[in-house]
């Protein structure tokens, strides 16, 4: 994406400006795209295989019980998962529909092709070296090449009928970790069937599915085809997306990052480390020793994924700033609330501050604040002028909520306890967090020398909160209309004791009055 360099008054510290090239993401592409011989190319598979896979689960119902259990576990699995990716992507969240073609892409589409390509592929291994390596290493030499070339193609048909929807790496996250999950789902369904079936005549078909469900969910469920998908997804997206770099610099640096969700989908699958997994007496490795196997050999590329995540995520906060950079009202979003935004744990910190300085109410209010700036962004990015209405709208929008979350009372406190984050004044009905120690004693205030007794300043757009003393922790007493003009009688630090015609006095923040030219 390329940006101007050229800088914007009131653009946040950082915010490269915005160019010809930013993704337009408030625009959302439908996956029906009957003129893309991709689209049609995913419907055909997906009729095919979905034959295949109806006749597979017909199969597997026979066994009725463990089957309608093993649904219920593996969705009770799969439900949170699919949040956590679907919400790791901060800024601009993907369409549903296509979210759900990448799933149904690997439980239906992959799952069915894959199931016949390593049959084959074994017999051949087994044939053209020997029965005992592939045996061994059959799985860990056939399985990841053939999974995860079904899968990544999911991830290049979803790009080529929807290319606008991939705009940065962790778009290429995103379908891919949504893709193995898919897999992820419908593979472990048929292993927790074939573990009851490995027992005939048993009359507790819930125990062979138990087992299987701690051996692969619980033991190993942080390192599967999520995983491995979302490596192999990444490296796509970067060779998709970086079109600003070379052809290739993308296609070593991409190639990389597909080869390690290859290799982790290997070494997962081969016989390495199975000693952690050794009993005595033909016991059965416990769930402990899984977990200890499952971080032995997979933690490293979820540490790999985790730190391209965040990469990811850091490529997309650029992103977003070089959106809203030049908002004219530069309290609209401010920089504290641009640093917030970076991260889930950084949303929830300023939602957790703002529910101890001003209750339940207040956190519920500045989550729907960031949701409104976020959206913000949306707007901005689909349009072509700063004053479209429907961006002076979702001003308004974020106005009307600063002003909801400004009017809520502070959270009162037990005498000696830990001072909350409170709220220091920015603008009219704009209040950020900024953590602060037990009140300090306010500076003696400084008188100012008048000049003529005219107004020298003005209130900005959106009014500002008055005081009648320079102490954040007390409640305001009122709000001063914009433009009002104001005679600065006095400093004491950042405040400002202010006067206005008849005489009324207030204290203010001095930061945000406007000079009067």
């Amino acid at each position: 994406m390329s940006a101007s360099t050229e800088p914007a008054a009131h653009a946040p510290r950082g915010a490269p400006a915005p160019g010809a090239g930013r993704p337009a993401w408030g625009v959302q592409t439908s996956l029906i795209q009957p003129r893309q011989p991709a689209f049609w190319l995913y419907v055909t598979l997906l009729a095919i295989d979905g034959y295949l896979f109806v006749g597979e689960q017909s199969l597997m119902s026979g066994h009725t019980m463990a089957w309608l259990l093993s649904w219920v576990l593996v969705l009770a699995y799969a439900a949170p998962v699919a949040l956590i990716v679907y919400r790791l992507d901060l800024f601009e969240r993907e369409p549903k529909l296509v979210l759900a073609a990448a799933l149904i892409w690997g439980g239906v589409i992959a799952t069915s092709m894959a199931g016949h390509a390593n049959e084959a592929w074994l017999s051949i291994l087994g044939k053209v070296a020997s029965p005992e390596l592939a045996g061994q290493w059959g799985a860990a030499i056939v399985g990841p090449g053939v999974e995860e070339t079904l899968k990544l193609a999911g991830v290049v048909t979803l790009f080529l009928i929807v290319p606008g929807e991939f705009d940065g790496l962790m778009d290429g996250f995103v379908y891919g970790a949504m893709v193995g999950l898919g897999f992820t789902v419908v593979e472990d369904v048929s292993y927790f069937i074939t573990a009851v079936a490995a027992v005939p005549g048993t009359v507790d078909q819930s125990g062979p599915v138990f087992d299987t469900f701690l051996i692969r969910v619980v033991g190993g469920g942080l390192y599967g085809h999520v995983l491995f998908t979302g490596l192999t997804g990444l490296g796509f997206a970067y060779i998709a997306t970086r079109r600003s770099a070379a052809l290739s610099g993308r296609v070593w640096r991409g190639g990389l990052c597909i080869a390690a969700g290859v290799a982790a989908h290997a070494i997962w699958n081969s016989p390495l480390m199975e000693g952690i997994l050794a009993t005595s007496g033909g016991v059965a490795p416990s769930t402990l020793q899984w977990l200890e196997y499952g971080v032995v050999k997979g933690m490293p590329f979820l540490l790999l994924l985790g730190l391209l995540v965040l990469l990811a995520t850091r490529s997309e906060e650029k992103t977003f700033r070089s959106i809203v950079v030049g908002e004219p009202d530069p309290w609209l979003i401010t920089e504290p609330e641009m640093a917030s935004l970076r991260s889930l744990w950084a949303r929830r910190a300023g939602r957790a501050a703002a529910g101890q300085a001003r209750g339940p109410a207040g956190s519920r209010a500045l989550g729907r604040l960031q949701a409104a700036q976020i959206e913000y962004a949306m707007i901005r990015s689909r349009t072509g002028s700063p004053m479209d209405p429907a961006l002076e709208a979702q001003r308004q929008a974020i106005r009307a909520i600063r002003s909801e979350l400004a009017a809520l009372p502070h959270v009162s406190r037990p005498v000696g306890a830990p001072a909350p984050v409170t709220w220091q004044p920015v603008v009219g009905p704009l209040l950020v967090p900024l953590p602060v120690a037990e009140p300090a004693p306010t500076a003696e205030p400084v008188p100012v020398p008048a000049q003529a007794g005219a107004p020298t300043y003005l209130v900005p757009a959106g009014g500002v909160f008055a005081w009648d003393a320079p102490d954040p922790t007390r409640q305001p007493i009122a709000v001063l209309p914009e433009h009002t003009e104001l005679v600065v009688l006095a400093r004491a630090g950042e405040w400002a004791r202010v006067g206005a015609a008849g005489g009324s006095t207030w204290w203010v923040d001095g930061r945000l009055l406007v000079p009067q030219l």
